[in-house]
């Protein structure tokens, strides 16, 4: 394995100078700088992150928390914090909470007593209790996708309400009156949103709203499979908007297996455009929410106050806009048989 020594001497520069350009810890000119990164590549050095940090007092290793891992949304989401944390240079622990506070709160307290130097949390129903101790002890931290309202932290997610707004208001103007709603954890703040972007489109559009619309699907295939049957259960029901991908799919396997066409009888539109929903028979309606973007977007947030490049201390908060895409899945109400 090549050294530092090694580049060095390649290079025509001191270790000294070699330390420096990989760690940007002093200026150097653009032609040392240019001699020794070809240096770099050319013996496909690589720093000990070990040493690096041991020198700096930091592990260069982040913790990531996610709620769900068998959701492709948060695999995306993952690919764009993993793009930042490539271009800094630091390794990833990944933890999967499975959307209990018990394991967020577990893992908050396994993970502070190592050397972790910042987290992006997707944070549960408690987080906000939960991610305390980080913020008693001043570790960098963001929190992505799902926002907790007035926690000093920089925080990253999409405009949900208005997605919602979006989804309930297209199948409105298609003439659609009783549209079912298969709603995730209740006490999720971006939950929260998107039933109350669908409340507002009803409300403007002098819809009443009925409870008995809104059933539980708990974020997962299986459970909104069963919310699906549930509402399906009333004959005027025309339309299922799904506040997330999972789901959906509970729904298309429900629909699926009593035979019920879409649109014909009843029109779909969800949450998140993933690789399958363009592709499947009919392509399904969506509200994109760019998740590897909020991955991205969270990541640099994160690298910027671990890196030193930010001065301000204030919370910044990025809300990404949602994107309507339409396709095949709605369409005008027609009577169920």
């Amino acid at each position: 394995m090549a050294t530092i020594k090694d580049v060095a001497e390649l290079a025509g520069v001191s270790i000294a100078t070699v330390s420096h350009v990989i760690n940007k810890t002093r200026f150097v000119s653009e032609e040392l700088s240019q001699r020794v990164s070809a240096a770099i590549e050319e013996l496909g050095y690589y720093p000990s992150a070990l040493g690096r940090g041991f020198r700096k007092g930091k592990s260069f290793t982040i913790a990531v928390f996610l709620p769900d891992p068998r959701n492709p949304f948060f695999q995306i989401m993952a690919q764009g914090v993993e793009e930042q944390a490539e271009l800094n240079h630091y390794s990833i622990s990944y933890c999967n909470t499975h959307e209990e506070p018990s394991r967020e709160k577990f893992y908050v307290s396994l993970f502070n007593r190592r050397s972790i130097d910042g987290f992006i949390v997707a944070p549960t129903s408690q987080g906000r209790a939960n991610l305390r101790p980080l913020l008693e002890q001043n570790t960098p931290l963001v929190l992505v996708d799902r926002r907790i309202e007035g926690l000093p932290v920089d925080q990253v997610f999409s405009d949900s309400e208005v997605g919602a707004y979006k989804a309930t208001e297209h199948l409105l103007k298609l003439g659609h009156k009783r549209i079912g709603v298969l709603l995730g954890i209740r006490e999720s703040e971006t939950i929260k949103e998107r039933l109350s972007g669908y409340r507002k489109a009803l409300r403007e559009y002098d819809v009443p709203f009925d409870e008995k619309l809104v059933v539980d699907g708990y974020s997962q295939i299986e459970e909104g499979s069963v919310a699906a049957d549930h509402l399906l259960e009333d004959k005027d029901v025309t339309a299922i908007f799904g506040s997330n991908n999972q789901m959906m799919l509970g729904a298309l396997k429900l629909i699926k297996k009593k035979d019920i066409k879409c649109p014909e009888e009843v029109s779909l539109i969800g949450f998140d455009d993933l690789d399958w929903t363009a592709v499947m028979s009919p392509a399904l309606s969506v509200i994109d929410q760019n998740p590897y973007e909020m991955g991205y977007q969270a990541g640099r947030l994160l690298f910027e106050r671990l890196e030193g490049k930010l001065q301000i201390t204030e919370p910044r908060i990025i809300e990404i806009p949602t994107k309507m895409i339409i396709r095949e899945s709605t369409d005008v109400p027609h009577v169920r048989t």
